[in-house]
């Protein structure tokens, strides 16, 4: 269900999704996200710009992320976790990130939006399979899960949900790491001369 704000600043929309929750006007699907509010609001006061965001309209709330959508026109999702699980790298089926950071200890990943409508089961299988080519396992996502994926302006297909591709077992992630960590440590040491 989105939820139009008009031309508030992410604090204030923060602080009408709280109060509309508590008075009943909204339902709230995760009823963790209410303890949230004040987090996240506690967290981008930290930083004035992410604080002053024009808001257009809440897109979703999940498990772990609250999505809006900017008066630019892009995706907004905060989250007290890393956007992708086990810290695995992006991939080219993720939809690509604008800007992120972490403000105190919520991070946030700025998207552009995607196209959803009309997208079928024959997409999400497309999808999946992009995510299974990389060597991930599909989780949590069914062939009817048409609100996981989305499609760019030039067309590409996107997963709009990072926790549906993930590491096929814990050795996968180590290998994952210890790759990563020997590429840093050759880009860091051949130019010491060692």
């Amino acid at each position: 269900m989105q939820i139009s704000f008009g031309s508030k600043t992410l604090t204030e929309t923060l602080q009408d999704e709280k109060k509309s929750v508590l008075t009943g006007s909204r339902p709230c699907g995760y009823r963790h996200i209410l303890d949230d509010y004040d987090y996240y609001i506690q967290n981008i006061e930290k930083s004035p710009e992410l604080a002053q965001t024009k808001i257009a309209k809440r897109i979703s709330e999940g498990a772990s992320a609250i999505v809006f959508e900017t008066e630019g026109g892009d995706v907004l999702k905060l989250t007290k976790f890393r956007h992708y699980p086990f810290l695995r790298p992006q991939e080219d089926f993720d939809v690509p990130v604008k800007k992120h950071g972490k403000v105190g200890r919520i991070h946030y990943y700025i998207e552009e939006k995607l196209y959803q409508h009309n997208l079928n089961e024959g997409f999400v299988r497309i999808v999946k399979g992009m995510i299974r080519d990389k060597g991930y396992r599909v989780y949590d996502l069914s062939d009817f899960d048409t609100h996981q994926i989305g499609m760019s302006k030039d067309g590409k297909l996107y997963l709009l949900d990072p926790e549906c591709a993930r590491f096929k077992t814990i050795f996968h992630a180590l290998y994952n790491k210890t790759k990563r960590l020997f590429k840093m440590l050759d880009t860091y040491v051949k130019p010491m001369g060692y």
